[in-house]
């Protein structure tokens, strides 16, 4: 049985975050990936903190935090760079209100200012800095590989270049079928099996969702053209057993639940 997972994002409102509890219940999913919500008034990060409270009622439930990210959280370079280290030593204090333990993290991008080999040294400096942190809590984070030209880590080569950098145990894989779908380095679902033989004995975690190849769609399985059937096959023989944390845009409970059912049928 697929360990399915939903993302739960702070704009989110107090219904919406107490609807999906049912899905937990339930046991139609047995894991939840939240976000750090600096960006909100503190108003709203009470209320998201206090009703993602309510998944830790159940037991099986396993959690995980994806850390800030995008071009005003970036690790490559030196813009900022104090405070982005302490907004992420926040989330990662965040988490640990959660008793999580798996933490997904975007490398960072070039921004202009330096060149792709100094924008990976300083990613891994930075990010050795928050593993050592992580560490505290015993916590893993898990670099995640992204699309766009100028982001870091398209490549397999990129991810295993930053954890001999960084070299730290706590330090981990998170693979983004879509992300590797949409890059100009994927042709087919062949590509994808590829990259997930290299990486599997780092891997800890997948986000899950479907596009054409030219974008990062958001989109369930089926309406793009990555072959789920496959890649899940692939999963199960290199002994993948983590969550599978869908990545679909839904905007209720019954589109999580027809995810999850998408999920269950591309697993069999």
């Amino acid at each position: 049985m697929i360990r399915k997972c939903f993302t739960v994002n702070p704009n989110r409102t107090k219904e919406e975050i107490n609807s999906y509890e049912v899905l937990l219940e339930k046991g139609i999913y047995v894991g939840v990936e939240i976000f750090y919500p600096y960006q909100k008034s503190l108003e709203h990060i009470e209320m998201y903190k206090e009703n993602i409270k309510r998944y830790l009622k159940y037991p099986n439930v396993e959690m995980v935090c994806h850390l800030p990210y995008g071009k005003d959280n970036n690790l490559a370079s030196l813009y900022n760079i104090d405070i982005l280290i302490e907004r992420f030593k926040s989330a990662i204090d965040f988490s640990n209100i959660f008793g999580i333990k798996k933490l997904t993290l975007h490398p960072g991008c070039l921004d202009g200012s330096v060149s792709r080999e100094e924008g990976v040294r300083l990613a891994a400096i930075h990010i050795k800095e928050l593993c050592i942190y992580a560490k505290k809590y015993n916590m893993t984070i898990m670099l995640e590989n992204l699309i766009g030209e100028n982001e870091l880590m398209r490549t397999v080569e990129e991810y295993f270049e930053l954890k001999k950098l960084i070299n730290e145990d706590n330090l981990k894989f998170i693979f983004d079928a879509a992300h590797y779908h949409a890059s100009k380095f994927c042709d087919n679902t062949f590509d994808i099996i590829q990259f997930l033989d290299q990486v599997k004995d780092d891997l800890y975690h997948l986000h899950i969702s479907d596009n054409d190849g030219t974008k990062d769609m958001h989109a369930r399985i089926g309406l793009g053209t990555i072959d789920y059937k496959a890649y899940f096959k692939a999963l199960k023989e290199v002994g993948y057993n983590g969550l599978y944390s869908s990545e679909v845009l839904f905007n209720s409970v019954d589109e999580l639940i027809i995810t999850a059912n998408d999920m269950d049928e591309s697993g069999k």
